[in-house]
């Protein structure tokens, strides 16, 4: 029975682990479980402002100022963009929105997710982190529907 039970928990742990790739509606395990985790996706209707998105440094430029990234759209395109390490980690909300459709900005909302080895780590909007402080050069950062 113990084995049983085992087994079912693991299988439910290895498909919360997926599920932020797979796009599927589905209903939560509880009601309350965003209180327990600050919020990783914005509304279309919510009131915060994105950061205004400078423009992208020159890849030409000393490669010890740049952090580049992959980011994976929910369409399946990949963009590449280059930031500056000391710039705040906010800026890739700004850069994620402005290339989702507008009519989709406005019914759905997102979230990202980097995918490290064996699992993801979800990044949330309120971090004041500068992108060297992130670790985040040379990461794949997947925008994925919530």
């Amino acid at each position: 029975m113990a084995k049983r039970l085992f087994a079912v928990l693991e299988c439910q742990s290895l498909l919360e682990n997926l599920s932020p790739f797979v796009d599927t509606k589905r209903p939560r395990n509880s009601p309350d479980a965003d209180a327990e985790s600050p919020p990783t996706c914005l509304s279309p209707n919510s009131v915060i402002g994105f950061p205004e998105l400078s423009e992208e440094p020159r890849s030409g430029s000393d490669r010890s100022v740049l952090c580049r990234l992959c980011v994976r759209l929910p369409d399946g395109r990949k963009v590449q963009r280059n930031f500056l390490r000391s710039e705040s980690v906010q800026l890739l909300w700004s850069f994620c929105y402005s290339l989702i459709g507008e009519s989709e900005r406005r019914e759905r909302c997102f979230k990202l997710i980097q995918a490290v080895p064996g699992d993801y780590r979800s990044l949330y909007y309120g971090s004041e982190t500068s992108f060297d402080e992130s670790g985040l050069d040379n990461s794949l950062i997947s925008v994925v529907w919530v």
